[in-house]
């Protein structure tokens, strides 16, 4: 009896011995417990203060943080810790303020909100802010300081070992073709040919070029801004390029308030899916993630977020309807896909629709808008 019931006072100290020495095994008892709910519901009103540069207010802990436990320290703290660069607009950028905005922002907050972060809204440290694209994932690898990467990442996980990504956060954009609406550029044909620019480092991008325009020569063009706040107008304006190849959900902020247009806003057979970085170790964080992905972009309100940002007035109007066309009107309940179905024949077609419409998304279609159908 002795012996049960020392092995009994001994099991109870290894785990409560447990809870205070293991910050991991700390955070698990603490959410089956909701104690970690808690916590957040105490700090977070659903205000924007939550999601300005919000600093860890435990000692230790966050910074510290190993590899692989990185979902328990954000269960834990109600905070998770973001690389960014800054200003990558209309994805991340701060107001005159000071206040952190974008897409990405907003997208984070209904991100976190998930069950798979404990339902409760968790707050945003993105002080770990960088001035360059490539080194927001590299931020993942440097001490722990940072739980997640995001900026509109197209990278695989091959590409840095030791990091690896989400399901795609956004998609169905594609490489835009940029110019002067004066210009005699009209397409992708008639660029053919022409001097196009296309972004320095991106070699993704030059090999697409190179398929696009065989005939054109080709520029890599460094995206720092000038004193605008701009860098493809200096260049088209200068005449060091005819036109650029630029991803469009990044050209829209720089194309307003200029003589700039979205020749075509996607380039048939361009497809970018932009991504969510997390170190190799957390799987757990990387799940939960792709879990909460899924969730958030199937409803109304990321496809109104898609329109906010990234909706353009700087589109070339699509051509009017040749004869062999037809004009349908947009109904409630529509989408390109079902509009192929019925038109078409076939739902996978909607694409075709698109780029006859110049849209830069399936998704920017409003009831009464009016289609031509591609013969």
């Amino acid at each position: 009896m002795n012996k049960v019931l020392s092995g009994i006072v001994i099991l109870l100290l290894v785990l409560v011995g447990g809870y205070f020495v293991d910050d991991g095994y700390k955070a698990k008892v603490d959410h089956l417990l909701h104690r970690d709910g808690a916590a957040t519901v105490a700090t977070s009103n659903g205000g924007g203060s939550d999601w300005n540069d919000a600093k860890p207010n435990v000692s230790g802990n966050s910074a510290s943080t190993q590899n692989g436990r990185a979902l328990s320290n954000i269960l834990k703290t109600g905070l998770v810790r973001v690389s960014a660069q800054n200003p990558s607009k209309p994805f991340y950028f701060h107001d005159n303020r000071g206040n952190p905005k974008g897409f990405n922002v907003d997208f984070m907050k209904a991100l976190f909100s998930q069950s798979e972060f404990g339902g409760q809204q968790i707050k945003l440290d993105i002080s770990h802010e960088v001035d360059a694209y490539e080194k927001v994932p590299k931020q993942l690898l440097e001490g722990n300081v940072v739980d997640i990467a995001i900026d509109g990442l197209t990278f695989n996980d091959e590409d840095l070992k030791g990091v690896v990504y989400t399901i795609p956060y956004v998609k169905d954009f594609g490489y835009a073709l940029i110019a002067q609406k004066s210009s005699n550029i009209a397409s992708v044909e008639t660029a053919n040919g022409k001097t196009i620019g296309v972004l320095k480092g991106d070699p993704d991008a030059m090999a697409f070029a190179k398929l696009k325009f065989p005939n054109s020569r080709l520029v890599e063009l460094s995206d720092k801004a000038d004193q605008n706040g701009k860098w493809i107008v200096g260049f088209v304006d200068s005449h060091q390029v005819d036109a650029v190849m630029y991803d469009y959900p990044f050209a829209v902020s720089e194309l307003e308030g200029t003589d700039m247009q979205f020749v075509s806003p996607k380039i048939a057979g361009s497809d970018i899916e932009y991504k969510i970085g997390v170190r190799a170790g957390d799987r757990d964080l990387l799940e939960a993630l792709n879990a909460a992905i899924r969730k958030v972009t199937a409803t109304d309100g990321y496809t109104e977020m898609l329109k906010t940002y990234f909706m353009s007035n700087k589109v070339a109007t699509a051509r009017a309807a040749g004869s062999n066309e037809t004009v349908y009107v947009v109904v409630r309940g529509d989408t390109l896909s079902t509009i192929a179905q019925t038109h078409l024949g076939d739902k996978m077609r909607y694409p075709e629709i698109q780029s006859r419409n110049n849209l830069a998304n399936p998704n920017f279609i409003s009831v009464g808008q009016k289609l031509v159908i591609p013969k």
